[in-house]
């Protein structure tokens, strides 16, 4: 199944809280709702937005932890990368339009700097994690695209999927993000902006979702105007995550596509 992730950036929310903060910092809402047919997004913040379903509490073991695929039958489910899966091949695309004062190249490494701050900080807590940035390569694990503009005025989208194919678990990553999010002048992002959002948005890439008021790459808050980056709850969800068996459901047993065989398929893949 596909797990999708929206932004907003503070573009988008200036028609509510005014245009002098919009200039002034990032506020991102990133909008996922429980998604029946696999896929998540809803409109931009109103004034009075309801909080996501997934946006979880952290705690002190497990962060904020919580399923994010589901299952053949909709089951909610666990899924990540393993150490076999490493180095973990990120297709990066060249951004067509910079960020705010910046150059297209400048705009790229940014991205690509954001997304490396993953694999540094996780490093920390497994050593075996590791990323290789690559361009043009259809087989990628992860993919990223830039995009001139993203349904609803949004900054980044992204998720995590997943298949079987030959008795194994492979998950799969993708996220789009845009420079200039919407037409008005002062949303394009600046280079900082951007890092806030790529660094949210490969998180969810990683199988995390969003956190709820919490310090935290990942944070979801409404009232939050500024997000952070990786910290020490995001390492604590990841190794969290990762402990598990792969494809483990929420009721603890493996998902189907992992048990055996009575016939049919012989590769599963969640679309």
């Amino acid at each position: 199944m596909l797990a999708r992730d929206v932004c907003y950036p503070m573009g988008a929310m200036a028609r509510h809280w005014g245009r002098g903060l919009a200039a002034a910092a990032l506020a991102l809402a990133c909008a996922s709702p429980a998604p029946p047919a696999g896929t998540r997004g809803d409109a931009p913040p109103s004034a009075s937005p309801q909080i996501p379903v997934d946006a979880k509490v952290a705690d002190d073991v497990n962060g904020f932890l919580a399923p994010n695929t589901q299952d053949l039958d909709g089951a909610p489910a666990y899924v990540h990368y393993t150490p076999e899966d490493m180095p973990l091949h990120v297709d990066v695309q060249l951004p067509k339009l910079a960020a705010r004062y910046s150059s297209r190249e400048a705009t790229d490494a940014a991205v690509i700097e954001a997304i490396r701050g993953w694999e540094a900080a996780i490093q920390t807590v497994l050593p075996w994690f590791k990323l290789e940035i690559v361009r043009g390569e259809r087989d990628a694990q992860i993919h990223v695209e830039w995009k001139t503009r993203i349904t609803g005025d949004a900054s980044g989208r992204g998720g995590i999927s997943w298949q079987v194919a030959g008795g194994r678990l492979r998950a799969r990553g993708w996220f789009e993000y845009a420079t200039s999010p919407c037409q008005e002048i002062y949303c394009q992002l600046d280079v900082d902006e951007l890092k806030l959002v790529v660094t949210h948005e490969f998180g969810h890439t990683l199988g995390l979702g969003h956190c709820l008021d919490c310090n935290s790459a990942m944070n979801y808050s409404w009232e939050t105007r500024k997000r952070t980056l990786i910290t020490d709850v995001d390492l604590r969800t990841i190794r969290a995550l990762y402990a598990l068996p792969n494809g483990t459901r929420a009721d603890g047993n493996l998902m189907l596509a992992l048990r055996p065989k009575t016939g049919g398929e012989e590769e599963k893949t969640a679309q």
